[in-house]
């Protein structure tokens, strides 16, 4: 299983890469269509019943998106713990837009996460949801 999962990040980043030249990248897409996803579920009023199927399945699939090839390799193997919070960061952040979450009152939390990180995808989580 592990080995298929390594395989199919190592064709997609050779993809992408081929199609970078032809301007939006296969990732873009992906990742604007998970994106999308979670817009829609927010839209509807975060709706409690499609939590699994919209925020967590759909987290999971922009953290491995918009990790670099060597990181979503990483995710698969031995760094599973990073794996698991950068979904649940991106599960907190967009549950925050239609359910407030008490934990992005605090101003340190808020910096952590969307100032002082280097996780590309938590910029745009926080971009998105509006937060400093």
């Amino acid at each position: 299983m592990n080995k298929n999962i390594v395989i199919a990040i190592f064709l997609l980043a050779v993809f992408n890469s081929s199609m970078a030249n032809a301007g939006t990248t296969f990732t873009d897409k992906l990742e604007d269509k998970y994106f999308s996803v979670l817009d829609g579920w927010v839209d509807r009023g975060g709706r409690v019943n499609e939590y699994q199927s919209a925020v967590l399945e759909t987290c999971g699939k922009l953290v491995m998106v918009t990790a670099s090839a060597s990181e979503a390799v990483a995710f698969t193997t031995i760094q599973r713990e990073e794996f698991n919070f950068r979904v649940d960061v991106c599960a907190k952040i967009t549950v925050n837009r239609s359910h407030h979450q008490s934990e992005f009152d605090d101003p340190k939390l808020i910096q952590a996460i969307c100032g002082d990180n280097k996780v590309i995808l938590f910029e745009k989580l926080c971009r998105r949801s509006n937060l400093p």
